[in-house]
Protein backbone atom coordinates (compact mmCIF):
# COMPACT_ATOMS: atom_id res chain seq x y z
CA UNK A 1 0.00 0.00 0.00
CA UNK A 2 1.35 3.35 -0.81
CA UNK A 3 1.89 6.19 1.91
CA UNK A 4 -0.98 8.05 0.44
CA UNK A 5 -3.55 5.02 0.79
CA UNK A 6 -5.69 4.15 3.23
CA UNK A 7 -7.96 1.63 4.14
CA UNK A 8 -10.90 1.67 6.15
CA UNK A 9 -12.84 -1.43 7.38
CA UNK A 10 -16.41 -1.56 6.60
CA UNK A 11 -19.24 -3.68 7.16
CA UNK A 12 -19.63 -4.97 3.23
CA UNK A 13 -15.56 -5.11 3.63
CA UNK A 14 -12.09 -3.69 3.42
CA UNK A 15 -12.14 -0.32 1.13
CA UNK A 16 -9.28 1.49 -0.44
CA UNK A 17 -8.94 4.97 -0.26
CA UNK A 18 -6.33 7.65 -1.26
CA UNK A 19 -5.41 10.71 0.25
CA UNK A 20 -5.83 13.93 -2.01
CA UNK A 21 -5.41 17.38 -0.30
CA UNK A 22 -7.24 17.57 3.13
CA UNK A 23 -9.48 14.99 2.50
CA UNK A 24 -9.37 11.02 1.89
CA UNK A 25 -11.24 10.46 -1.72
CA UNK A 26 -12.73 6.96 -1.95
CA UNK A 27 -13.90 6.57 -5.98
CA UNK A 28 -16.84 4.56 -7.22
CA UNK A 29 -17.64 2.15 -4.29
CA UNK A 30 -20.53 0.12 -5.40
CA UNK A 31 -24.02 0.24 -3.37
CA UNK A 32 -25.87 -2.27 -5.44
CA UNK A 33 -24.50 -5.01 -8.31
CA UNK A 34 -23.97 -3.72 -11.51
CA UNK A 35 -27.48 -3.43 -13.45
CA UNK A 36 -26.14 -4.42 -16.77
CA UNK A 37 -27.09 -8.25 -18.61
CA UNK A 38 -30.34 -9.00 -16.69
CA UNK A 39 -30.09 -6.37 -14.06
CA UNK A 40 -30.50 -3.62 -16.97
CA UNK A 41 -34.23 -2.81 -16.08
CA UNK A 42 -34.63 -4.35 -11.86
CA UNK A 43 -34.82 -2.80 -8.91
CA UNK A 44 -30.52 -2.22 -7.44
CA UNK A 45 -29.29 -5.44 -5.54
CA UNK A 46 -29.02 -5.54 -2.29
CA UNK A 47 -25.29 -4.58 -1.69
CA UNK A 48 -22.06 -6.34 -2.93
CA UNK A 49 -19.32 -7.55 0.05
CA UNK A 50 -15.59 -8.20 -0.85
CA UNK A 51 -14.11 -10.55 0.63
CA UNK A 52 -10.64 -9.61 -0.94
CA UNK A 53 -11.51 -5.52 -0.20
CA UNK A 54 -12.36 -3.22 -2.73
CA UNK A 55 -9.78 -0.80 -4.51
CA UNK A 56 -11.58 2.51 -4.40
CA UNK A 57 -8.55 4.26 -5.61
CA UNK A 58 -9.75 4.66 -9.44
CA UNK A 59 -11.98 7.24 -10.98
CA UNK A 60 -15.67 6.20 -11.42
CA UNK A 61 -17.74 6.39 -14.64
CA UNK A 62 -21.42 8.43 -14.89
CA UNK A 63 -24.22 6.71 -16.47
CA UNK A 64 -24.43 6.48 -19.99
CA UNK A 65 -26.07 10.24 -21.16
CA UNK A 66 -25.26 12.77 -23.99
CA UNK A 67 -24.46 16.24 -23.53
CA UNK A 68 -25.95 18.40 -21.07
CA UNK A 69 -28.46 20.47 -22.32
CA UNK A 70 -27.16 23.18 -19.68
CA UNK A 71 -23.73 22.68 -21.02
CA UNK A 72 -23.29 26.35 -22.68
CA UNK A 73 -23.91 27.44 -19.06
CA UNK A 74 -22.19 25.21 -16.60
CA UNK A 75 -19.35 23.92 -19.13
CA UNK A 76 -18.22 20.46 -20.73
CA UNK A 77 -16.82 17.90 -17.66
CA UNK A 78 -15.21 14.63 -18.76
CA UNK A 79 -15.82 11.38 -18.08
CA UNK A 80 -16.19 7.75 -18.78
CA UNK A 81 -19.41 6.35 -18.97
CA UNK A 82 -20.87 3.17 -18.24
CA UNK A 83 -24.41 1.41 -17.31
CA UNK A 84 -22.63 -0.07 -14.17
CA UNK A 85 -22.75 3.22 -12.39
CA UNK A 86 -24.62 2.78 -9.18
CA UNK A 87 -22.01 3.76 -6.88
CA UNK A 88 -20.62 6.59 -4.38
CA UNK A 89 -18.06 8.95 -4.24
CA UNK A 90 -17.33 9.81 -0.93
CA UNK A 91 -14.64 12.72 0.58
CA UNK A 92 -13.79 12.45 4.18
CA UNK A 93 -11.39 14.85 6.29
CA UNK A 94 -8.28 13.17 7.55
CA UNK A 95 -8.72 11.45 11.36
CA UNK A 96 -12.85 12.41 10.71
CA UNK A 97 -14.53 10.74 13.73
CA UNK A 98 -18.38 11.19 14.27
CA UNK A 99 -18.35 14.39 11.31
CA UNK A 100 -21.54 15.45 9.84
CA UNK A 101 -22.79 13.98 5.99
CA UNK A 102 -23.98 16.00 3.39
CA UNK A 103 -24.87 13.63 0.43
CA UNK A 104 -25.39 15.57 -2.58
CA UNK A 105 -27.51 13.91 -5.22
CA UNK A 106 -27.24 15.66 -8.68
CA UNK A 107 -29.45 17.00 -10.88
CA UNK A 108 -29.49 17.12 -14.73
CA UNK A 109 -32.89 16.85 -16.01
CA UNK A 110 -32.98 13.17 -15.03
CA UNK A 111 -31.18 12.70 -18.03
CA UNK A 112 -27.49 14.20 -17.40
CA UNK A 113 -24.84 14.66 -14.57
CA UNK A 114 -23.26 12.09 -12.16
CA UNK A 115 -21.50 12.06 -8.89
CA UNK A 116 -18.12 10.94 -10.44
CA UNK A 117 -18.31 14.33 -12.51
CA UNK A 118 -15.03 16.78 -11.80
CA UNK A 119 -17.59 19.70 -11.32
CA UNK A 120 -19.21 18.16 -8.24
CA UNK A 121 -15.59 16.91 -6.64
CA UNK A 122 -16.54 17.43 -2.91
CA UNK A 123 -12.79 17.52 -1.88
CA UNK A 124 -12.64 21.07 -1.34
CA UNK A 125 -16.01 21.14 0.55
CA UNK A 126 -15.47 18.63 2.75
CA UNK A 127 -11.09 19.92 3.45
CA UNK A 128 -13.03 23.50 4.28
CA UNK A 129 -15.75 22.31 6.39
CA UNK A 130 -14.94 19.15 8.10
CA UNK A 131 -17.84 17.41 6.45
CA UNK A 132 -17.83 14.04 5.20
CA UNK A 133 -19.34 14.64 1.45
CA UNK A 134 -21.33 11.93 -0.46
CA UNK A 135 -22.12 11.79 -3.86
CA UNK A 136 -24.34 9.67 -5.53
CA UNK A 137 -24.70 8.28 -9.22
CA UNK A 138 -28.07 6.52 -10.25
CA UNK A 139 -29.49 5.56 -13.76
CA UNK A 140 -30.80 8.41 -15.99
CA UNK A 141 -33.13 8.69 -18.92
CA UNK A 142 -34.82 5.41 -20.28
CA UNK A 143 -32.61 3.53 -17.97
CA UNK A 144 -33.93 5.30 -14.98
CA UNK A 145 -37.63 6.35 -15.50
CA UNK A 146 -38.71 4.27 -18.50
CA UNK A 147 -41.63 1.94 -17.54
CA UNK A 148 -42.69 -0.86 -19.89
CA UNK A 149 -45.18 -3.31 -18.06
CA UNK A 150 -43.47 -6.43 -17.91
CA UNK A 151 -40.31 -5.35 -18.70
CA UNK A 152 -39.16 -2.48 -16.50
CA UNK A 153 -39.81 -1.23 -13.27
CA UNK A 154 -40.81 2.18 -12.66
CA UNK A 155 -38.86 4.75 -10.98
CA UNK A 156 -35.64 2.92 -10.81
CA UNK A 157 -33.47 6.21 -10.28
CA UNK A 158 -35.10 6.62 -7.33
CA UNK A 159 -34.71 3.16 -5.97
CA UNK A 160 -31.16 3.65 -6.69
CA UNK A 161 -30.95 6.88 -4.80
CA UNK A 162 -32.71 4.81 -1.76
CA UNK A 163 -30.51 2.07 -1.70
CA UNK A 164 -27.36 4.38 -1.43
CA UNK A 165 -28.67 5.81 1.03
CA UNK A 166 -29.62 3.15 3.11
CA UNK A 167 -25.71 2.09 2.02
CA UNK A 168 -24.64 5.23 3.45
CA UNK A 169 -26.66 4.70 7.00
CA UNK A 170 -24.94 1.46 7.16
CA UNK A 171 -21.38 2.16 6.18
CA UNK A 172 -20.67 6.25 6.84
CA UNK A 173 -19.33 5.50 10.18
CA UNK A 174 -16.36 3.34 8.84
CA UNK A 175 -15.27 6.68 6.76
CA UNK A 176 -15.36 9.15 9.80
CA UNK A 177 -19.42 10.31 9.35
CA UNK A 178 -22.04 10.31 11.84
CA UNK A 179 -25.19 7.93 10.40
CA UNK A 180 -26.98 10.01 13.01
CA UNK A 181 -26.41 13.26 11.02
CA UNK A 182 -26.88 12.55 7.44
CA UNK A 183 -28.31 15.89 5.29
CA UNK A 184 -29.57 14.99 1.70
CA UNK A 185 -28.93 17.97 -0.65
CA UNK A 186 -30.30 18.05 -4.28
CA UNK A 187 -30.17 20.51 -7.28
CA UNK A 188 -32.70 20.53 -9.79
CA UNK A 189 -33.81 16.76 -10.89
CA UNK A 190 -31.97 15.60 -7.26
CA UNK A 191 -34.30 18.16 -5.51
CA UNK A 192 -37.40 16.79 -7.05
CA UNK A 193 -36.62 12.91 -6.20
CA UNK A 194 -35.58 14.29 -2.37
CA UNK A 195 -38.98 16.03 -2.43
CA UNK A 196 -39.99 12.51 -3.58
CA UNK A 197 -38.63 10.33 -1.16
CA UNK A 198 -39.78 13.30 1.85
CA UNK A 199 -43.06 12.27 1.43
CA UNK A 200 -42.40 8.16 1.89
CA UNK A 201 -42.98 6.65 4.86
CA UNK A 202 -39.23 5.43 5.09
CA UNK A 203 -38.19 9.01 4.55
CA UNK A 204 -36.99 9.19 8.26
CA UNK A 205 -34.71 6.31 7.98
CA UNK A 206 -33.34 7.70 4.92
CA UNK A 207 -32.00 11.12 5.90
CA UNK A 208 -32.22 13.64 8.73
CA UNK A 209 -32.31 16.67 7.00
CA UNK A 210 -32.75 17.69 3.52
CA UNK A 211 -31.62 20.83 1.37
CA UNK A 212 -33.79 21.35 -1.76
CA UNK A 213 -32.11 23.82 -4.47
CA UNK A 214 -33.89 25.54 -7.41
CA UNK A 215 -36.42 22.15 -7.00
CA UNK A 216 -38.62 22.08 -10.13
CA UNK A 217 -42.13 21.41 -8.19
CA UNK A 218 -43.84 23.17 -10.53
CA UNK A 219 -43.27 20.31 -13.49
CA UNK A 220 -45.94 17.41 -12.93
CA UNK A 221 -44.88 13.64 -12.43
CA UNK A 222 -45.46 11.69 -14.63
CA UNK A 223 -49.11 9.66 -14.58
CA UNK A 224 -49.32 5.82 -16.41
CA UNK A 225 -50.27 7.58 -19.22
CA UNK A 226 -47.95 9.86 -19.66
CA UNK A 227 -45.78 6.56 -19.47
CA UNK A 228 -47.46 5.16 -22.13
CA UNK A 229 -47.13 7.84 -24.44
CA UNK A 230 -43.09 8.38 -23.86
CA UNK A 231 -43.08 4.52 -24.38
CA UNK A 232 -44.34 4.88 -27.59
CA UNK A 233 -42.18 7.73 -28.43
CA UNK A 234 -38.80 5.72 -27.28
CA UNK A 235 -40.34 2.93 -29.74
CA UNK A 236 -40.99 5.25 -32.75
CA UNK A 237 -37.55 6.95 -32.22
CA UNK A 238 -35.96 3.56 -32.35
CA UNK A 239 -37.52 1.96 -34.89
CA UNK A 240 -39.42 -0.66 -32.86
CA UNK A 241 -43.03 -1.95 -32.43
CA UNK A 242 -44.86 -2.28 -29.08
CA UNK A 243 -44.32 -6.27 -29.75
CA UNK A 244 -40.30 -5.79 -29.50
CA UNK A 245 -40.33 -4.48 -25.92
CA UNK A 246 -38.51 -7.38 -24.50
CA UNK A 247 -35.62 -6.40 -26.38
CA UNK A 248 -34.51 -3.57 -24.76
CA UNK A 249 -32.96 -5.39 -21.76
CA UNK A 250 -30.24 -6.11 -24.78
CA UNK A 251 -30.60 -2.93 -26.77
CA UNK A 252 -27.04 -1.28 -26.64
CA UNK A 253 -26.99 1.81 -24.74
CA UNK A 254 -25.92 4.10 -27.65
CA UNK A 255 -29.75 3.20 -29.23
CA UNK A 256 -30.96 4.64 -26.24
CA UNK A 257 -28.88 7.86 -26.04
CA UNK A 258 -29.90 8.23 -29.77
CA UNK A 259 -33.67 7.89 -29.39
CA UNK A 260 -33.39 10.84 -26.23
CA UNK A 261 -31.80 13.11 -28.23
CA UNK A 262 -34.69 12.34 -30.79
CA UNK A 263 -37.47 13.47 -27.93
CA UNK A 264 -35.36 16.49 -26.71
CA UNK A 265 -35.49 17.65 -30.26
CA UNK A 266 -38.72 17.81 -30.48
CA UNK A 267 -40.79 21.14 -30.43
CA UNK A 268 -41.66 22.18 -27.02
CA UNK A 269 -45.60 22.32 -26.18
CA UNK A 270 -45.39 25.76 -25.28
CA UNK A 271 -42.43 28.55 -25.25
CA UNK A 272 -39.98 27.73 -22.64
CA UNK A 273 -40.91 24.67 -21.62
CA UNK A 274 -38.08 22.41 -19.28
CA UNK A 275 -40.28 19.71 -18.93
CA UNK A 276 -37.97 16.59 -19.91
CA UNK A 277 -38.98 13.73 -21.60
CA UNK A 278 -38.27 11.49 -18.43
CA UNK A 279 -39.56 12.30 -15.21
CA UNK A 280 -40.73 10.04 -12.14
CA UNK A 281 -43.71 8.55 -12.58
CA UNK A 282 -46.52 8.22 -10.14
CA UNK A 283 -47.01 4.18 -9.56
CA UNK A 284 -49.24 4.22 -6.50
CA UNK A 285 -46.07 1.79 -5.12
CA UNK A 286 -42.88 3.87 -4.48
CA UNK A 287 -44.73 7.28 -5.63
CA UNK A 288 -48.49 7.33 -4.12
CA UNK A 289 -49.40 10.92 -4.83
CA UNK A 290 -48.11 14.33 -6.99
CA UNK A 291 -45.48 15.35 -3.98
CA UNK A 292 -46.88 19.17 -5.38
CA UNK A 293 -50.26 18.40 -3.63
CA UNK A 294 -49.58 19.30 -0.60
CA UNK A 295 -50.48 22.85 0.30
CA UNK A 296 -51.05 22.36 3.76
CA UNK A 297 -48.14 20.51 4.56
CA UNK A 298 -44.16 20.03 3.48
CA UNK A 299 -43.46 16.03 2.31
CA UNK A 300 -39.91 17.15 4.35
CA UNK A 301 -42.41 18.10 7.43
CA UNK A 302 -40.43 15.50 9.53
CA UNK A 303 -37.12 17.48 8.96
CA UNK A 304 -35.51 20.46 9.04
CA UNK A 305 -35.25 21.77 5.49
CA UNK A 306 -33.34 24.48 3.75
CA UNK A 307 -34.98 25.38 0.34
CA UNK A 308 -33.07 27.48 -1.98
CA UNK A 309 -33.59 28.94 -5.30
CA UNK A 310 -31.58 31.59 -7.62
CA UNK A 311 -33.50 34.73 -8.96
CA UNK A 312 -33.48 34.15 -12.53
CA UNK A 313 -33.76 30.08 -12.88
CA UNK A 314 -35.28 30.12 -16.50
CA UNK A 315 -32.06 32.30 -17.80
CA UNK A 316 -30.02 28.75 -17.93
CA UNK A 317 -32.39 27.61 -20.02
CA UNK A 318 -33.42 30.55 -22.66
CA UNK A 319 -29.11 31.50 -22.98
CA UNK A 320 -28.67 31.07 -26.75
CA UNK A 321 -32.15 29.82 -27.40
CA UNK A 322 -32.66 30.88 -31.06
CA UNK A 323 -36.33 29.79 -30.45
CA UNK A 324 -36.54 32.47 -27.63
CA UNK A 325 -33.74 35.54 -28.35
CA UNK A 326 -36.42 37.01 -31.25
CA UNK A 327 -39.44 36.30 -29.21
CA UNK A 328 -42.30 38.55 -30.56
CA UNK A 329 -44.40 41.14 -28.30
CA UNK A 330 -47.82 39.40 -29.42
CA UNK A 331 -45.99 36.03 -28.38
CA UNK A 332 -45.87 37.49 -24.56
CA UNK A 333 -49.28 38.45 -24.15
CA UNK A 334 -50.44 35.36 -25.63
CA UNK A 335 -48.41 33.31 -23.28
CA UNK A 336 -49.41 35.13 -20.50
CA UNK A 337 -53.11 34.93 -21.53
CA UNK A 338 -53.38 30.98 -21.81
CA UNK A 339 -51.66 31.24 -18.20
CA UNK A 340 -53.58 33.65 -16.53
CA UNK A 341 -57.11 33.83 -18.53
CA UNK A 342 -58.52 37.69 -17.55
CA UNK A 343 -55.77 38.33 -14.88
CA UNK A 344 -53.51 38.25 -18.22
CA UNK A 345 -53.10 41.85 -18.90
CA UNK A 346 -52.96 43.03 -15.28
CA UNK A 347 -50.23 40.47 -14.73
CA UNK A 348 -47.86 41.40 -17.90
CA UNK A 349 -48.34 45.28 -16.31
CA UNK A 350 -46.83 43.86 -13.34
CA UNK A 351 -44.74 41.98 -14.83
CA UNK A 352 -43.11 44.62 -16.86
CA UNK A 353 -42.87 47.37 -13.84
CA UNK A 354 -40.90 44.93 -12.08
CA UNK A 355 -38.27 43.58 -14.63
CA UNK A 356 -35.99 45.89 -16.81
CA UNK A 357 -35.30 45.78 -19.96
CA UNK A 358 -39.35 44.06 -19.90
CA UNK A 359 -38.22 42.19 -23.38
CA UNK A 360 -40.26 39.49 -24.12
CA UNK A 361 -37.95 37.40 -23.50
CA UNK A 362 -37.36 38.65 -20.02
CA UNK A 363 -40.75 38.72 -19.05
CA UNK A 364 -41.06 34.92 -19.92
CA UNK A 365 -38.47 34.00 -17.94
CA UNK A 366 -39.71 35.49 -14.75
CA UNK A 367 -43.02 33.89 -15.56
CA UNK A 368 -41.54 30.45 -16.08
CA UNK A 369 -39.13 30.71 -13.21
CA UNK A 370 -41.92 31.78 -10.80
CA UNK A 371 -44.32 28.55 -12.12
CA UNK A 372 -41.45 26.21 -12.60
CA UNK A 373 -39.79 26.54 -9.51
CA UNK A 374 -39.52 29.54 -7.26
CA UNK A 375 -43.36 29.83 -6.78
CA UNK A 376 -43.50 26.19 -5.86
CA UNK A 377 -40.35 26.46 -3.61
CA UNK A 378 -41.84 29.18 -1.13
CA UNK A 379 -45.15 27.37 -0.89
CA UNK A 380 -43.21 24.15 0.19
CA UNK A 381 -41.13 26.64 2.47
CA UNK A 382 -44.39 27.89 3.90
CA UNK A 383 -45.93 24.85 4.82
CA UNK A 384 -43.05 23.08 6.43
CA UNK A 385 -43.87 23.99 9.93
CA UNK A 386 -44.65 20.13 10.97
CA UNK A 387 -43.68 18.81 14.38
CA UNK A 388 -41.57 21.36 15.32
CA UNK A 389 -39.09 21.91 12.17
CA UNK A 390 -37.92 24.59 10.48
CA UNK A 391 -37.29 25.74 6.91
CA UNK A 392 -34.61 28.34 5.35
CA UNK A 393 -34.97 30.07 2.42
CA UNK A 394 -32.34 31.13 0.39
CA UNK A 395 -32.37 32.99 -3.17
CA UNK A 396 -29.30 33.69 -4.47
CA UNK A 397 -28.83 36.56 -6.11
CA UNK A 398 -25.16 37.00 -7.60
CA UNK A 399 -25.35 36.92 -11.14
CA UNK A 400 -23.16 36.00 -14.12
CA UNK A 401 -20.84 38.68 -15.85
CA UNK A 402 -22.25 37.02 -18.77
CA UNK A 403 -25.09 38.87 -20.44
CA UNK A 404 -28.17 36.83 -20.40
CA UNK A 405 -27.00 34.55 -18.11
CA UNK A 406 -28.33 36.48 -14.85
CA UNK A 407 -28.07 34.68 -11.64
CA UNK A 408 -29.62 31.74 -13.18
CA UNK A 409 -30.34 28.40 -12.45
CA UNK A 410 -27.43 25.96 -11.38
CA UNK A 411 -25.52 29.42 -10.39
CA UNK A 412 -25.61 28.33 -6.78
CA UNK A 413 -23.33 25.15 -7.63
CA UNK A 414 -19.76 26.52 -7.73
CA UNK A 415 -20.33 28.13 -4.37
CA UNK A 416 -21.49 25.21 -2.54
CA UNK A 417 -18.54 22.90 -3.76
CA UNK A 418 -15.72 25.48 -3.34
CA UNK A 419 -13.49 23.67 -6.64
CA UNK A 420 -13.48 27.36 -8.52
CA UNK A 421 -10.89 26.76 -10.88
CA UNK A 422 -12.91 23.70 -11.67
CA UNK A 423 -16.04 25.33 -12.57
CA UNK A 424 -13.48 28.41 -13.83
CA UNK A 425 -14.81 26.73 -17.66
CA UNK A 426 -18.38 27.69 -16.73
CA UNK A 427 -19.26 30.60 -19.14
CA UNK A 428 -21.48 31.64 -16.45
CA UNK A 429 -18.03 32.08 -14.34
CA UNK A 430 -16.54 33.47 -17.11
CA UNK A 431 -15.47 36.81 -16.19
CA UNK A 432 -15.59 37.04 -12.43
CA UNK A 433 -13.81 38.28 -9.63
CA UNK A 434 -11.91 35.60 -7.85
CA UNK A 435 -11.63 37.19 -4.56
CA UNK A 436 -15.32 37.96 -4.65
CA UNK A 437 -16.45 34.57 -5.69
CA UNK A 438 -13.87 32.84 -3.03
CA UNK A 439 -15.32 35.13 -0.22
CA UNK A 440 -18.96 34.20 -1.53
CA UNK A 441 -18.90 30.74 -1.51
CA UNK A 442 -17.12 30.56 2.12
CA UNK A 443 -19.73 31.79 3.41
CA UNK A 444 -22.25 29.79 1.48
CA UNK A 445 -20.18 26.95 2.79
CA UNK A 446 -20.14 27.81 6.31
CA UNK A 447 -24.09 28.35 6.32
CA UNK A 448 -24.32 25.02 4.16
CA UNK A 449 -22.10 23.59 6.99
CA UNK A 450 -23.46 24.79 9.99
CA UNK A 451 -27.26 23.24 8.89
CA UNK A 452 -25.74 20.39 8.54
CA UNK A 453 -23.99 19.99 11.89
CA UNK A 454 -27.02 21.19 13.68
CA UNK A 455 -30.31 21.69 11.43
CA UNK A 456 -29.46 25.55 11.69
CA UNK A 457 -27.75 27.44 9.22
CA UNK A 458 -26.34 30.19 11.73
CA UNK A 459 -23.11 30.67 13.69
CA UNK A 460 -20.37 32.23 14.67
CA UNK A 461 -18.70 34.88 12.16
CA UNK A 462 -21.83 34.34 9.64
CA UNK A 463 -25.42 36.48 8.77
CA UNK A 464 -28.55 35.85 10.83
CA UNK A 465 -30.68 33.68 9.29
CA UNK A 466 -34.18 33.74 10.14
CA UNK A 467 -36.27 30.64 9.88
CA UNK A 468 -38.40 31.05 6.40
CA UNK A 469 -41.88 31.21 8.89
CA UNK A 470 -41.35 33.93 10.66
CA UNK A 471 -41.83 37.11 8.61
CA UNK A 472 -40.91 34.80 5.46
CA UNK A 473 -37.76 35.62 5.85
CA UNK A 474 -35.31 35.07 2.79
CA UNK A 475 -31.27 35.10 2.80
CA UNK A 476 -30.26 36.12 -0.26
CA UNK A 477 -26.45 35.80 -1.67
CA UNK A 478 -25.30 38.37 -3.46
CA UNK A 479 -22.52 40.47 -3.10
CA UNK A 480 -23.83 41.82 0.18
CA UNK A 481 -25.63 38.83 2.07
CA UNK A 482 -28.22 39.65 3.90
CA UNK A 483 -32.04 38.25 5.29
CA UNK A 484 -35.14 40.17 3.77
CA UNK A 485 -38.88 39.67 4.23
CA UNK A 486 -40.32 39.71 1.16
CA UNK A 487 -42.12 37.28 -1.61
CA UNK A 488 -40.02 36.40 -4.67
Amino acid sequence: MRASETIVDTPFGKVRGEAVGGTIHFRRIPYADPPTAGGRFAKPSAPPHWAGGYDATRQGPIPPQTRSRLADVMGDYDAPQDENCLHVDIWTPRDAKGAPVLVFIHGGGFLTGGGSLPCYDGGALSARTGLVVVNISYRLGALGFLYVPGVSTPNLAIHDQIAALRWIRQAIASFGGDPARVTAAGQSGGAYTIAVMGGLESGPELFDRAILMSTPLGVRPQTFEDAERTVADVLKALDMSPSQTDSLRDLPVDRFLHAQEALLRRPPARPGEITPPFMPLVDNDLIKADPRNAPNSSPLAWCDAIVGVTREEFAAFSFNNPMLQNLPEPAIQKIFEARYGEQANARLKAAKAMRVPNTPLELLGDMMTADSINGPSLALAASHHGQGHQAYFYQFDWQSPEPGLHACHCIDLPFLFGNLETWSVAPMLAGSNKAEITDLSNLFQDAIAAFVASGNPNGSGLPKWPPYAKDRAIMHFDRRVLAMSEAI
